[in-house]
């Protein structure tokens, strides 16, 4: 179920007009494959929501130090705004699906059943394939359309928007051989992708610019990471130690 951050650099300038981000709605697969088709109503009813859990949108000062030829921008302070989301109730629906799947067809034993799979030379897991990254141009749409409506209530134009995805799958060359890449709690990060690491509510984020790390297959974490499980961190603070802080 595909993840992303996505952030916005604010200037002072025009009305920004509203874009339209409703396309990926009218794409064939949601007629073709009896999951989507069920899902079709209900994916558009979320359509420009972020949903519960860990998402989250909020805005924070950007820092730039000095004129970046990459992101286009000069040094200063601007206002931006994060959000970080998923595919929301498509995704997850498409997962499950199709991970049951794998696992009817694979009947691996215990634990390790969660390790099933499916192949792109079979059916169901060319329809996975498929479905899945329509859930992640879902979800892209999702953020597209929270930033334009919050710009066009601002009246400002964005001067630079970056998007980074998790918890996705992607065709890469590696090593001369075409293979799947599975980040999973990682974001790409080959050389001069521009991503996005946020912080905590009390913590900084950053944008960041990919090394091309071979070793760690041109990756890099998603997020900061936290020391234990958000039951756990909820439970070892009283909720004015929370609203203190």
């Amino acid at each position: 179920t595909r993840e992303i951050n996505e952030a916005t650099l604010f200037g002072s300038g025009a009305q920004f007009k509203e874009a339209e981000d409703h396309e990926v709605m009218e794409n064939e697969l949601f007629h073709q494959l009896p999951l989507l088709k069920n899902l079709h109503g209900r994916a558009w009813k979320q359509l420009g929501s972020s949903g519960s859990g860990n998402h989250f949108v909020e805005f924070g000062a950007v820092e730039i130090d000095e004129r970046d030829e990459l992101l286009g921008i000069d040094a200063g302070n601007y206002l931006g705004l994060l959000s970080h989301s998923g595919s929301r109730a498509l995704g997850a629906n498409i997962a499950n699906h199709y991970t049951k799947i794998a696992k009817e067809k694979r009947r691996l034993p215990g634990e390790a059943s969660n390790l099933a799979w499916l192949t792109l030379d079979e059916e169901e897991g060319m329809e996975y394939w498929l479905a899945m990254n329509l859930a992640g141009d879902y979800a892209s749409a999702n953020h597209h359309i929270i930033h334009a409506k919050i710009a066009k209530q601002f009246g400002r134009k964005p001067i630079k928007m970056v998007e980074n995805h998790h918890n996705f799958a992607w065709k890469e060359k590696w090593e001369g051989k075409e293979v799947i890449v599975h980040r999973k709690g990682a974001t790409p990060a080959g050389k001069d992708v521009l991503g996005i690491i946020p912080g905590s509510m009390t913590a900084a984020g950053f944008i960041v610019k990919g090394k091309g790390e071979e070793a760690s297959v041109n990756s890099a974490s998603h997020g900061a990471g936290r020391k234990m499980s958000r039951t756990r961190a909820m439970s070892s603070v009283t909720d004015k130690q929370f609203k203190d802080e």
